[in-house]
């Protein structure tokens, strides 16, 4: 994990996920169409042709699962929204490993209970 405190336990043939220090670092669009680089997406016949629509929040979901798991620090910064990302959290199909290093940050952006 980088970025965060401490390591959190993964599978050794995954890379560390890269966590930023404040939700207020992720200044991803939230409208538009954004393609991915090959190696953040390589999947499908013809991957260079995706491309996901941002106003539409399953689409940026399924944007941000792959980021998380796949991006550098840059990617995160660069195509995750932060308050988006708070509100998508619940429904984002994730490793527990992802889960666990963004946990803290997380739960720090949500009111308490």
């Amino acid at each position: 994990m980088s970025g965060g405190a401490g390591r959190v336990a993964r599978p050794g043939w995954v890379r560390d996920v890269q966590v930023p220090r404040d939700l207020d670092e992720l200044q991803g669009a939230l409208e538009g169409a954004v393609g991915l680089p090959a190696r953040l997406f390589w999947s499908g016949p013809n991957p260079r042709a995706v491309r996901w629509d941002l106003s539409d929040p399953s689409r940026r979901r399924d944007l941000y699962e792959i980021v998380l798991v796949e991006g550098t620090l840059d990617d995160v910064r660069g195509l995750v929204n932060g308050p988006e990302l708070v509100r998508l959290w619940d429904e984002m199909f994730l490793p527990p490993w992802v889960r666990a290093a963004w946990r803290a940050l997380i739960d720090s952006a949500r009111p308490a209970a």
